[in-house]
């Protein structure tokens, strides 16, 4: 059976996949999305019941289509997940849900998706699958003896279930430090963060007044990273104090250096100070009821929370040598033209302004892009 055809693609229905149909549709487009989940803003809805987004309403909209003002400043995320349903909605957009998309390739100047429910064939393809695609879990040696329960943060809802446990939460990015606040919130007996890499970690809301994400926006136009990373360093020791009397060592990367966001601090630093979070090292091995950590201590565990990140998959779905970099990334910025014609990404680029800011300006700027492309590809 031939493949379906259409002028534009895109690979992943998630917040950047809306916002580039939306904008692409603004530009009189009429692309097609892709996503394997069964619902807009699936992944958001399954999430813990804590979060929140980490920045700030206003500036976490997507493209043609602000937040409600009628939310509160920081959305929860089952409210973030029905603002998705809306715009997709509102926008009209054509998502096929439940569509596992398996490849992408060149095919004859075009591009040939390959999908469970058929393929496509199309002349521009945006990849907006983002890189949180599958969890990864290290292949900890004895693990599999392990008699206690291992869940990946994808799958943790609530400290409610660990109540009167001790529990291992195994990592210190923006999940694992804000289960960790929520387990000892919730009741666990003892809460334990196992930590490789020290990040810098502050507060959502600089000396509890003014949002972290504004600093952001303010001073990642400016060309001098590690200035700003010493000048964040100064606020981040005046907003939290000195961490190491508590166990957690100084960052070894600095958050405009390594263009990524620092961890936003939303109770795990009032849970590490009151002494309901305690600080261990990296985890070396597992036995039947304990874990070993690389310091040479042992301790009994009801529960370990793998908060260990996310594999983006994106080798396993692109089939184009040359576009992604030796870790799997893109080797192309988010919403500006590849060195492969009618191939683009979006919602890549993670920096201190936040993911969803980054999304919406990247799709404003593709949108032309792509119009004015398929203009000279007619």
């Amino acid at each position: 059976m031939p493949p379906t055809e259409t002028r534009v693609a895109i690979v992943g229905a998630g917040a950047a996949g809306l916002s580039a149909g939306a904008a692409l549709k603004h530009v009189g487009l009429e692309p097609v999305l892709f996503d394997k989940d069964e619902q807009v803003g699936g992944t958001w809805a399954r999430r813990y019941d804590r979060l929140h987004l980490h920045t700030v309403r206003r500036f976490s909209g997507l493209a043609h289509y602000p937040i409600p003002r009628t939310y509160p400043g920081y959305v929860p995320k089952d409210m973030f997940a029905a603002y998705l349903q809306e715009y997709a909605d509102h926008f009209g957009l054509d998502v096929r849900l439940g569509r596992r998309v398996s490849r992408v390739r060149p095919e004859n100047g075009r591009w040939l998706i390959e999908t469970d429910g058929g393929n496509w064939l199309a002349n521009v393809v945006v990849i907006a699958t983002g890189h949180y695609n599958e969890q990864k879990v290290p292949d900890w040696e004895g693990v599999e003896t392990f008699s206690r329960r291992v869940v990946h943060s994808a799958d943790y809802r609530s400290g409610d279930d660990f109540r009167g446990e001790r529990v291992l939460v195994v990592g210190i990015g923006n999940s694992g430090a804000e289960i960790a606040a929520d387990l000892a919130e919730q009741g666990a007996s003892f809460v334990a963060i196992s930590v490789r890499t020290p990040p810098p970690i502050i507060p959502r809301d600089l000396f509890g007044v003014v949002p972290v994400q504004l600093l952001g926006l303010a001073f990642t136009p400016v060309p001098a990273p590690r200035l700003l990373d010493r000048v964040g360093a100064g606020l981040r020791r005046l907003g939290t104090g000195d961490l190491r009397k508590y166990g957690l060592a100084k960052a070894e990367w600095g958050p405009f250096t390594a263009r990524r966001p620092a961890v936003i601090d939303v109770g795990f630093l009032h849970e590490l100070k009151g002494g309901r979070v305690h600080v261990r090292p990296n985890v070396g091995r597992f036995t039947e009821n304990s874990v070993v950590f690389v310091d040479g201590r042992e301790e009994d565990f009801d529960a370990v929370v793998a908060a260990t990140g996310f594999s983006s998959k994106l080798a396993e779905l692109l089939d184009v040598p040359g576009a992604l970099s030796e870790s799997g990334r893109p080797r192309f910025r988010s919403g500006q033209p590849t060195d492969f014609s009618g191939l683009y990404f979006v919602g890549f680029d993670e920096t201190t302004r936040g993911v969803l800011y980054e999304a919406n300006r990247d799709s404003r700027r593709l949108a032309p892009a792509i119009a004015e492309y398929l203009k000279w590809d007619a």
